[in-house]
């Protein structure tokens, strides 16, 4: 089933193919508090829950990236470039904030490896946020005086997230052979099909 891939497909591989460019609205990013032992609620609820989570992070990530672009995220001004992509990149690391919290709200399926899988998406959108957080502190610190310098390395930076996109939509392929009742939930549910062929 493509649900797997899709989840990061439709986001992380796609959407963060990231326009080369980014910065970092400096602040110390706090790490998450260990969760609490998750709520086990009915399979249905939970899929429908984290599918819709996923659903809706996908459209802002879309949305915020083509705010960037019409905003002149392609513009020569490597200054004006910075600016945008630190705002635009801090706006995505919100975004993944909110999704995470709302996987811990969906709590943990009552199905066999529940917790494993429930702890798989955390993990892996904890990852993503990582890959955001990351290359806005990296472009954050992008000198913008020496133009082919500043291109290497918003480069870099884009290059990094869609990499790290690839690999986790690798985790969720994996995921999907290994956890055969999520699987099947997943694949069961109107909002996760609806998520695996956009």
């Amino acid at each position: 089933m493509r649900f797997w891939a899709a989840v990061l497909g439709l986001g992380v591989a796609g959407l963060l193919v990231v326009p080369g460019q980014a910065a970092w609205a400096i602040e110390p990013h706090a790490p998450l508090a260990a969760p609490a032992p998750a709520e086990k609620v009915p399979p249905k609820q939970w899929a429908q829950s984290v599918c819709t989570s996923l659903r809706d992070w996908s459209t802002n990530i879309k949305d915020l990236t083509s705010q960037f672009r019409s905003a002149g995220g392609s513009s020569p001004d490597a200054a004006q470039v910075k600016d945008l992509l630190v705002n635009y990149l801090g706006n995505t690391v919100s975004e993944t904030e909110t999704l995470l919290t709302q996987l811990d709200q969906a709590g943990t399926p009552n199905i066999k490896d529940g917790s494993k899988v429930a702890g798989l998406f955390q993990k892996a959108m904890t990852d993503v946020r990582d890959l955001f957080a990351t290359g806005q502190q990296d472009a954050a610190n992008v000198d913008t005086t020496d133009l082919t310098q500043f291109r290497a390395t918003t480069s870099r930076i884009g290059n990094a997230i869609t990499q790290g996109g690839t690999k986790l939509s690798q985790t969720f392929k994996s995921a999907g052979r290994k956890y055969k009742a999520a699987n099947k939930i997943l694949g069961a549910e109107r909002t996760c099909r609806a998520l695996s062929s956009s």
